[in-house]
């Protein structure tokens, strides 16, 4: 997996599947949306590409006391290297960037320095200023531009559905096995 931290300029990858996200905890969830994107990306003969953001985005905006990383930079690196993407590219994440609208993020980053073929996104992602790019508002942008959008459905466990808080509501409370169960590992 090639690991680029500076996109100042446009990047070089071939039809280019994208997946947004903080991917804190590489849990089963994401696992999921990993398994879509590298598919995609073999059947348009393309190359997967994950962007994820350093630091956390809840580091930088809410500053909540009990937040807390479920993975350290390096581990998330390590954990999504172990799945086989080609790319990630990891972005800093600032206030400013916070402030960026998604269709700016999409037509800036996405598009010009990236070359996104494909976005593919979890039913509840969204990204830029305020969250407004969901799928809807991005697929209206995105259509324009040649970009197919794929959302995929929302994994579900006995638990409920795997997402990174309630991971850490576990860890939290002590309930490591149920932590362990939306991980799909220790």
């Amino acid at each position: 997996m090639k690991v680029i931290e500076n996109i100042e300029h446009p990047l070089l990858f071939n039809n280019p599947v994208v997946a947004i996200g903080s991917f804190d905890g590489v849990h089963l969830g994401h696992r999921k949306i990993l398994e879509c994107v590298k598919e995609t990306a073999k059947e348009i003969d393309g190359e997967s590409v994950i962007i994820t953001f350093e630091p956390h985005p809840q580091e930088v905006l809410s500053r909540h006391e009990d937040f807390f990383r479920i993975n350290t930079k390096k581990d998330k690196i390590d954990l999504l290297r172990a799945e086989n993407i080609d790319n990630l590219v990891v972005m800093k994440f600032t206030e400013e960037l916070a402030q960026t609208s998604f269709i700016d993020f999409l037509q800036q980053i996405l598009i010009d320095k990236i070359g996104v073929k494909v976005l593919v996104m979890g039913p509840n992602h969204s990204f830029g200023k305020n969250r407004e790019g969901n799928f809807e508002a991005i697929s209206q942008i995105a259509e324009k531009y040649g970009v197919t959008i794929k959302v995929i459905s929302e994994l579900m466990t006995p638990e409920g559905n795997v997402r990174s808080r309630k991971i850490r509501e576990f860890i939290r409370k002590g309930e490591l096995e149920k932590a362990r169960k939306l991980l799909g590992r220790k």
